[in-house]
C-alpha cells in the first residue's frame, strides 16, 4: 500500500492497463498472440514515467487474455482445445488456463520493464 492511499480507498483505474488490455483483445483477435509484447511496448512507452507501469501493463495483458479465453469459451471450443493441448504438454487440462495467463503476464511485464528502462535512459541523455 502506498503512503498516499489510506485503507478502504480504491486504487484509481490505470489507463496503461486498460490500453494494454484493449490492444491485446483486438490485436490477438485479428493478428495473434504476438500482439501481447507490442501492446505492452506501446502502453509502457506512453506512460514510462509512472513507477508502476510494468505492473499495470502486466495486469492489462492478463485481463485482455482472460477476455479472449472467455469469448472462446462461449463458442465451446476452449475445453476441447484445453484437453488436447494439456495432453500434448503433459499438463492436467485445467492447468492450461493459468499457464497461458502466466505466459501473457511474463511477456507483458518483461517488455514493459525493458521499454520503461530504455525510455528512462533516453530521457536522461536528452536532458543532460
Amino acid at each position: 500500500m502506498t503512503p498516499s492511499r489510506r485503507r478502504g480507498q480504491k486504487r484509481p483505474l490505470s489507463l496503461a492497463g486498460v490500453v494494454c488490455a484493449s490492444v491485446v483483445v483486438l490485436g490477438a483477435w485479428l493478428i495473434g498472440w504476438w500482439i501481447v509484447p507490442v501492446a505492452a511496448l506501446v502502453a509502457s512507452v506512453l506512460w514510462w514515467d509512472r513507477a508502476d507501469v510494468a505492473r499495470d501493463v502486466m495486469w492489462g495483458a492478463i485481463a485482455g487474455w482472460t477476455i479472449l479465453l472467455l469469448i472462446d469459451s462461449l463458442h465451446g471450443r476452449t475445453w476441447a482445445l484445453a484437453r488436447a493441448a494439456g495432453g500434448a504438454l503433459f499438463l492436467p487440462w485445467g492447468l492450461l488456463f493459468p499457464v497461458t495467463l502466466v505466459f501473457a503476464a511474463g511477456i507483458a511485464w518483461g517488455m514493459a520493464t525493458l521499454a520503461q528502462a530504455a525510455c528512462a535512459r533516453i530521457s536522461r541523455r536528452v536532458s543532460s
